[in-house]
């Protein structure tokens, strides 16, 4: 019981002695929670929408329309190789502008969008994000509109792409609300606390086995 309770004892100096350094590491645990906080909270909101689009040529007059079809699917994958073309960018921010939409700007209109193949198919979606729903559902309608208008004109032989009826609604793309500073330092610095007096009683005890093998 004495060896036990001396034991203790030292572990408790130790642990006292020690102090300094295991508040160091709370307050650096604490910082990098709010800097972590920081630079994900502003990632945590936004809102994404899609809207549907067909590009194929017609196939009324086609002697092989299965032929004609699959020949399209294959060269979609050509057609949005120009999605981000400044030309569509700009005919994007014109739209918007006619909208009263000026809160946008070309490299949002540029980095924000984005057009994706339905495997296997002429289908198109095209896909916008931005801050609000409202902006997400303008961007998303103005890039669609800009694409089938533009498109066709940059590459040869394209057909006009069919747009389906324009998007009306966004979903948020992170429901979960980014920690505050203050609970990211509190929640930091608890857990920078406890891995310091986990790591100063390692040391305490392993200085007290050492001591009693000499």
């Amino acid at each position: 019981m004495e060896s036990n309770a001396f034991t203790l004892g030292g572990l408790v100096r130790h642990l006292i002695k020690n102090l300094w350094w295991i508040v160091i590491v709370g307050i650096i645990g604490a910082g990098a929670m709010v800097v972590f906080s920081k630079t994900h909270g502003d990632n945590a909101s936004g809102y994404r929408t899609a809207r549907l689009m067909y590009i194929q040529n017609s196939t009324l007059k086609s002697v092989d329309p299965k032929s004609r079809t699959a020949a399209d699917v294959s060269l979609v994958k050509a057609y949005l190789q120009v999605e981000n073309n400044r030309a569509v960018v700009s005919e994007t921010l014109a739209i918007l502008k006619k909208q009263g939409i000026t809160s946008i700007s070309y490299n949002d209109a540029r980095n924000n969008t984005k057009l994706k193949q339905m495997k296997g198919t002429v289908a198109v979606w095209a896909n916008a994000e931005a801050k609000t729903a409202k902006e997400a559902v303008a961007l998303t309608n103005a890039f669609a509109e800009a694409f089938a208008t533009v498109a066709p004109r940059l590459i040869p032989d394209m057909p006009k792409p069919t747009l389906m009826p324009s998007t009306g609604g966004a979903a948020a793309e992170d429901d979960a609300k980014p920690l505050g500073a203050k609970k990211a330092a509190i929640y930091g610095g608890a857990a920078g606390l406890g891995l310091g007096v986990i790591l100063a009683m390692f040391t305490g005890i392993a200085g007290n086995m050492r001591r009693q093998q000499a």
